[in-house]
C-alpha cells in the first residue's frame, strides 16, 4: 500500500472514465448523476458523480437506475418493487475513509437491494443473494478523495450500499467495486465528514438525499 505509484493509479483512472467519449453513441448508460443532500433538514446542497459508464455499465446502470425511479421502501410495505435512492440517509461516518449510503430498505445500513430490473433468479452468482449483481471489474482505484464504489457484503453481493471516499483508500482495491468520481460538490461531502458529530460511526442528525437523478 504505502508503495503503489498513486499517481500512475489516477491515470488508469482518468483513462477508464475517458471511455465513456469513445463509447458515447454505444451507451444509453447515463455518464452523469446527482445525488442533493439535506443536513438536519436544512436547504440541500447537490454532489455530482461522473460515471465509469462504458467500463461498468451494469454497475452503473444500477447506480443509475436508484437515482432516477422510486425511494426509499416503507416499512410497513417490504413488498414494494420501486424502490430508489430517493429519501436514505447516510447511515454511516467512516472517518478513515469516507461516507457510508444507499440503503434503500431503510434499515439503517444493513439492508440494500440492486434495482429490481437488473436482477431475476439465477441472473448472479450462485452464492449470491437474492438482488444483487456480479462485482463487474475493479478496475478503478481507491486512489483518494471522491471515489465512489459498491458497498458489497461479499464476492458478486452488489445491492444498492455505496461509499463515498474522503482519503486515498488502497485496503478496498480488490474488495469493492468503483464505478464514479466526484466530480462536483465534494466540499458537501468533507463539510459532512468533518463537521457531523457522530456515535459509534453513525450520524447524529439526518443526512438525507431529498433528490436524485442523472444529468
Amino acid at each position: 500500500w504505502h508503495d503503489r505509484d498513486v499517481d500512475g493509479l489516477n491515470a488508469i483512472n482518468d483513462q477508464v472514465f475517458a471511455l465513456n467519449a469513445s463509447a458515447a453513441s454505444n451507451n444509453d448508460i447515463p455518464t452523469k448523476a446527482y445525488l442533493n443532500l439535506s443536513v438536519g433538514g436544512a436547504e440541500a446542497r447537490r454532489v455530482v458523480i461522473e460515471l465509469a459508464s462504458a467500463a461498468l455499465p451494469k454497475t452503473c446502470e444500477n447506480f443509475t437506475k436508484l437515482c432516477t425511479s422510486g425511494s426509499v421502501v416503507d416499512a410497513a410495505d417490504r413488498s414494494a418493487e420501486n424502490w430508489g435512492y430517493k429519501g436514505t440517509n447516510v447511515h454511516k461516518i467512516e472517518k478513515t475513509v469516507g461516507l457510508c449510503m444507499g440503503d434503500v430498505l431503510g434499515l439503517n445500513g444493513d439492508g440494500g437491494r440492486c434495482h429490481p430490473s437488473l436482477w431475476s433468479p439465477g441472473s448472479n452468482h450462485p452464492n449470491a443473494g437474492a438482488f444483487t449483481i456480479a462485482d463487474e471489474s475493479h478496475v478503478i482505484s481507491h486512489t483518494g478523495p471522491g471515489i465512489v464504489t459498491m458497498l458489497s457484503t461479499g464476492v458478486h453481493e452488489n445491492d444498492s450500499r455505496f461509499l463515498i471516499t474522503t482519503t486515498n483508500s488502497p485496503q478496498l482495491d480488490g474488495r469493492f467495486v468503483a464505478f464514479g468520481r466526484v466530480v462536483e460538490g465534494m466540499d458537501v461531502i468533507e463539510d459532512i465528514h468533518t463537521n457531523v458529530f457522530t456515535k459509534r460511526g453513525r450520524p447524529t442528525v439526518d443526512i438525507e438525499v431529498v433528490e436524485c437523478g442523472v444529468l
